[in-house]
Order: structure tokens, then C-alpha cells, then sequence
């Protein structure tokens, strides 16, 4: 059958009806299901500060994505000491597993830059396949790189810059300092970072739960507002 394409002044319920009248048995495609969040979290020492906090706000954040956009693919993996752990590779949201106390272990140190890049790599292997996919990468840290053994943060800064052009998105949340630096280094937009304090994780999860799933619906860049930053403080 051939690729049907749509008027951008049709409304949903004007698209449904075409879909349904050209083949009854085919379901419309939203936007949603066809994107995909690369989420990398920090599991290294300094996280068990706010150990108990980031299971139930990370459980939150996935609880959510799974009401809101159903149809989405998750690569989930956290970091610690010189490990990058692969929970879930281009899996429906529905088959990432929530942490708990067992699976999600703080210790050692802090591997940041080969995660991202190790994120970044497996996403990438998903749009070879779908060339119109426009990942979101989601990074979580609470601390600075300290202990990369692979790449370099200035080769992870083009990698970056060079994804950004092609219409990825990239999340930074960092706990207990300011990005800004980070952002540099690393390359991700400003707007698009934002620090919480200890005391504010379960909240910062769910800020980012919210941007996620708007960027997902309306293909927009994430953008955390003043507003968003002053509450997270």
C-alpha cells in the first residue's frame, strides 16, 4: 500500500476517517509512536544521597511516559565506576522495569562522558533503521565527569552538536550544581538543563516527565521555563 500523506490542515478526526475508509483494520500512527528517549542516570557514590528519591522519581517519570505516549521505544542504561548498565535496549516503555533497592545500587565513580556516548550509539542504531526518528536524549548526573576511559568530553561535545543538527533533543538535570559549565563542555542547549536540589528530585522527574512527553506530542525542543528552574532550586 503506499505511503499516505496527509494535509497539514486535515484534523485528527478528518485523518482518522481517511485512514479508516482506505483500510478498516489500520490503526493511525500518532507521533508518539514513532519516538524514542535514550534516558541515562547516574548510579555512581555521590547519588545515594538521594538514593530512595531517584528510584520513585525515575519510576514516576516512566509510569507517566507510559500513560502518555503508549507507543514509545525506550534505551534506558545508568552509569557507575567504569560500567555503562544496558536495562533496556529500543524496548516499548511498557517493558522498562521500575528500579528498586536491588537494581539500582549507588557506589564508585563517575564514567559520564562514555555512558552518553555509549546512549548516543545505541539510539543511533535505531535510526539507521528509521531515518526520520528524532531521538530525545534524557541525562541525569549529579556529578562531574571523572573517570571516562573511551572518549573525550570535547569529542562527545561534537558528537552532540552534530546530533542536535539532525533534530535530536537532549535533557540535562543535574543535582546539587549549576550546569552551565556542563552544558558547555558538553554541548547541549542551556535552556534545555536545569539543576534541582537534593530535596527536590521526586519533583525534578516529574518536570522532566512533563517536558518529555510535550516534546514527544509536538516534536518541539524541551525548554525548562524560569518558573520550572526557581521550583526545582
Amino acid at each position: 500500500m503506499p505511503l499516505i500523506k496527509f494535509d497539514q490542515d486535515l484534523t485528527e478526526q478528518s485523518r482518522e476517517a481517511l485512514v479508516k475508509g482506505l483500510n478498516p483494520s489500520l490503526e493511525l500512527k500518532t507521533q508518539s509512536c514513532e519516538a524514542h528517549i535514550g534516558f541515562i542516570l547516574d548510579e555512581s557514590s555521590s547519588m545515594a544521597r538521594v538514593w530512595q528519591d531517584t528510584i520513585s522519581g525515575f519510576n514516576y517519570y516512566i509510569d507517566q511516559l507510559r500513560n502518555e505516549v503508549p507507543g514509545a521505544k525506550m534505551t534506558f542504561a545508568t552509569f557507575v565506576a567504569d560500567k555503562v548498565k544496558v536495562r533496556g535496549e529500543d524496548r516499548p516503555i511498557d517493558e522498562i522495569l521500575p528500579l528498586n533497592t536491588k537494581t539500582y545500587t549507588p557506589y564508585g565513580s563517575t564514567p559520564l562522558v562514555d555512558s552518553v556516548m555509549r546512549i548516543i550509539s545505541l539510539v543511533e542504531q535505531r535510526v539507521l533503521v528509521e531515518p526520520n526518528l528524532k531521538p530525545i536524549i534524557v541525562v541525569q548526573t549529579d556529578g562531574q565527569e571523572n573517570s571516562s576511559k573511551n572518549y573525550t568530553m570535547s569529542y562527545l561535545c561534537q558528537v552532540i552538536k552534530k546530533k542536535r543538527a539532525e533534530g535530536w533533543r537532549f535533557i540535562l538535570i543535574t543535582c546539587g550544581y549549576n550546569p552551565s559549565t556542563l552544558c558547555e563542555n558538553m554541548g547541549i542547549d542551556p535552556a534545555a538543563a536545569v539543576e534541582y536540589g537534593r530535596g527536590k528530585t521526586k519533583e525534578a522527574f516529574k518536570t522532566i516527565s512533563r517536558l518529555t512527553t510535550m516534546s514527544v506530542k509536538t516534536g518541539e525542543e524541551v525548554v525548562f521555563s524560569l518558573e520550572d528552574k526557581r521550583r526545582l532550586k
